[in-house]
């Protein structure tokens, strides 16, 4: 008896089967890909040894303020409009304003007297950006050092066209600096406008990428105890003297 032959099962031809099934995990590897650009785009640096390193959550510093800082954008290098914005606990005293220098320039102003408490700073701002800002992956690391907290005062400055290198490249351009020292438990974070006014493309700061202000404003100088001055003025006292006597002898 002769054998069998095997059905065939209906459906895709394997040909089509193969070519389906590649085209599929192309379109898979793109959109990992794809979604990795927008999951990572401005990360912070500053000068200093072992300052600004992500650590996960954010980039810390002790350095206060912090120099020569900027982003990197990942892809890169890329060239938009550099905003730069700085969150300031809402229970500390702040000032009017921060002067930002450096590489580019320009005056951080309060953006709202009214805090930025909940939601995506992008959207307290009023823009359109990725990835997201949710408060939430700013505020606890501000209340582990100050309690008190319960969102962030806000200061924005337009610095202008540049170009941000990328993420491989860090510490090489811009380099800002700001004054006065920040609060502790600040932040600085960028948003770069890779489109136009009229047509905006925001690229947001990584929430890990923020640079976190973990040290209190350098203490002014001393005084001299009361004892110390008793001491000098009795010095000087002396040595007044001396030089009267001898400018009578």
């Amino acid at each position: 008896m002769p054998a069998s032959k095997p059905k065939s099962s209906p459906g895709i031809p394997v040909p089509l089967f193969g070519a389906l099934a590649g085209a599929l995990i192309v379109s898979f590897l793109g959109a990992s890909a794809s979604a990795d650009v927008i999951d990572d785009p401005l990360h912070g640096y500053c000068a200093g040894a072992g300052q600004c390193i992500d650590n996960g959550t954010n980039s810390p510093t002790t350095i206060n303020p912090p120099i020569n800082f900027g982003f990197t954008v990942s892809p890169g290098p890329a060239s938009g409009d550099l905003w730069l914005d700085v969150l300031t606990p809402n229970n500390e005293v702040h000032p009017a304003s921060f002067a930002v220098t450096g590489t580019l320039s320009g005056t951080a102003s309060l953006f709202s007297a009214t805090p930025w408490t909940s939601g995506d700073l992008a959207t307290y701002l009023g823009l359109s950006a990725s990835p997201n800002n949710p408060i939430g992956a700013y505020l606890p690391s501000t209340q582990a050092l100050d309690p008190g907290a319960t969102g962030f005062f806000v200061y924005q400055v337009d610095l202008g066209s540049t170009t941000l290198q990328d993420a491989g490249n860090p510490n090489i351009s811009p380099l800002e600096n700001i004054s006065p020292s920040l609060p502790r438990a600040s932040y600085i974070v960028g948003f770069l406008n890779e489109g136009t006014a009229a047509s905006p493309n925001w690229i947001a700061t990584a929430n890990s990428g923020a640079i976190f202000e973990t040290s209190n404003s350098p203490p002014a100088p001393s005084l001299p105890e009361p004892a110390t001055l008793t001491l000098l003025g009795s010095a000087l006292m002396g040595l007044g003297i001396f030089q009267r006597r001898r400018h009578n002898r």
